[in-house]
């Protein structure tokens, strides 16, 4: 997958290694349709589509797990039962699941689609008449939302911190926090995963 996602983006923007010029210190498209079309390539693919990809698969993902947590909590009459203990764990699992995809997805939003909003504007006003002082208000909100778009891949770590109890625990144990508890935390994570185990193969 790391192979292949490579190898489509190179094929996607390797027209600019080609085309790109550099102009006033600076390299970027040169002026006249390809500077338009390279400008909403970029608002198109490296803005609104990590973000609508994200939602999408994010509800995708989401609406998997909802059906197989509703098929093992509610199994056919000629299957048996789950206990109440592995219901509360199934359910614990969608609930930190659901919370992870939500800001995910938020955050995603958050951060692509000024990026996007900036790039259209820049292309619109590209020919406008700007005051100097313009021109530095307009280069601080532009590289205010560039940085803005980097938090995205900044976030995973602290998303997972706060929506999964399971992480957080690990993290405690990495940083030497409750190494009392370590014993008992794999004890109990490996009577989850016998459990899960043995529910598959009942299913």
């Amino acid at each position: 997958m790391v192979f292949i996602s490579t190898l489509i983006w190179f094929i996607l923007i390797c027209h600019r290694i080609i085309l790109y010029r550099i102009q006033n210190g600076s390299c970027g498209p040169p002026s006249g349709f390809y500077s338009y079309y390279d400008n909403y390539f970029q608002v198109i693919f490296s803005s609104l589509a990590p973000a609508i990809g994200m939602s999408i698969l994010a509800y995708l993902l989401l609406k998997s797990v909802r059906g197989v947590v509703r098929r093992r909590i509610a199994p056919g009459d000629n299957l048996p039962s789950i206990n109440i203990q592995q219901k509360n764990a199934i359910s614990q699992v969608e609930a930190q699941v659901t919370t992870m995809l939500l800001l995910e997805s938020i955050i995603a939003i958050i951060t692509y689609v000024p990026y996007a909003s900036q790039l259209t504007y820049a292309n619109v006003t590209q020919n406008w008449h700007k005051t100097p002082l313009y021109l530095a208000w307009e280069s601080v909100f532009t590289e205010t939302i560039h940085l803005l778009s980097y938090v995205f891949f900044a976030t995973s770590f602290y998303v997972s911190t706060a929506s999964s109890i399971g992480f957080r625990r690990q993290v405690k144990i990495l940083l030497g926090i409750n190494k009392d508890n370590h014993l008992e935390d794999q004890t109990v994570t490996l009577n989850r995963t016998q459990g899960a185990v043995n529910m598959q193969t009942e299913l």
